[in-house]
């Protein structure tokens, strides 16, 4: 049986320790939320990427919510690179973590992530049973 409640997105580990690839729905870009309105020129952009990745590990993988206890957060992370997967509906992303404001609990969820995802019921989406 496969448990899948995140659809079209995909994670799984790589060679370093630190990341990780990425596969989800290509977000809007900055210039692309501005042109539509949907973000001021002035304003902050958050990469919608990120929030996606920690969503994902925290509720789909580790089943825990996402809030302000989860240790790992967007600064905790940052797109070493991407590229465009199959038709360009979804894009795939190496995700970096950066370890400048490392701690204890952040070390255990990473160890807790890398263990999951080299786990043979790990699909790259989902577990099986």
């Amino acid at each position: 049986m496969v448990r899948q409640r995140f659809r079209g997105l995909y994670l799984q580990a790589t060679g370093h320790p630190l990341c990780f690839s990425f596969v989800t729905y290509t977000p809007q870009t900055r210039d692309q939320m501005v042109s539509c309105g949907d973000l001021r020129a002035d304003e902050e952009y958050f990469n919608p990427v990120l929030f996606d990745f920690l969503l994902f590990v925290s509720e789909g993988i580790l089943e825990l919510q996402p809030d302000g206890s989860f240790p790992l957060a967007y600064d905790d992370l940052v797109i070493v690179a991407s590229r465009i997967r199959g038709t360009g509906v979804q894009h795939e992303y190496l995700i970096g973590i950066n370890q400048a404001a490392w701690s204890d609990a952040k070390q255990a969820v990473l160890h807790q992530l890398r263990s999951i995802l080299s786990g043979d019921s790990w699909t790259g989406a989902s577990f099986t049973d």
